[in-house]
């Protein structure tokens, strides 16, 4: 979604959006985690020059754990704000500068979500992974293959001691 945000910036107005993006497309680690539309209301509000850019975004992600594989859904309500700018002269990142005075809420929304996301899902914390010899999920309980259900590359730790 587009937004022209002309009359924002030569006045003190604000606009309100609550708008549903379809991200379903969005791929990340071999997986498409947005099973659902993301919720979005948006508070943009003019000022000197700028435009002041507040994000609710309320989503669900589902992913395999990283460990175990098993499916993971959790929902999400993350808050963001930004500075919108015609032109800036520093780039010091705390600044977001929107030519032709037109915002991609879309890739916004998207780009914060994205960088908010936690490095690993995991089913659980404790999660106990899967078995490198037969495939056992070791959250089930042990297998009977007898492989070691320790990680081999900590096994040069348990050497030492």
């Amino acid at each position: 979604m587009e937004i022209d945000l002309k009359k924002l910036f030569e006045s003190d107005a604000s606009e309100r959006l609550d708008v549903e993006l379809d991200l379903s497309g969005v791929e990340l680690g071999g997986a498409k985690p947005f099973c659902a539309p993301v919720k979005v209301e948006a508070l943009l509000r003019g000022f000197a020059g700028s435009v002041e850019l507040n994000i609710r975004a309320g989503y669900t992600v589902c992913m395999p754990c990283d460990r175990c594989a098993e499916p993971v859904t959790r929902e999400y309500t993350r808050e963001f704000s930004h500075t919108l700018v015609r032109e800036s002269r520093e780039d010091t990142g705390e600044l977001i500068t929107v030519p032709g005075e037109r915002l991609d809420l879309d890739a916004l929304v998207l780009e914060d979500i994205l960088m908010d996301m936690p490095g690993q899902f995991l089913c659980k914390e404790d999660c106990k992974g899967l078995c490198p010899s037969c495939g056992k999920n070791w959250n089930e309980g042990s297998c009977q293959c007898g492989a070691p259900q320790t990680d081999p590359r900590l096994e040069i730790l348990r050497q030492l001691l």
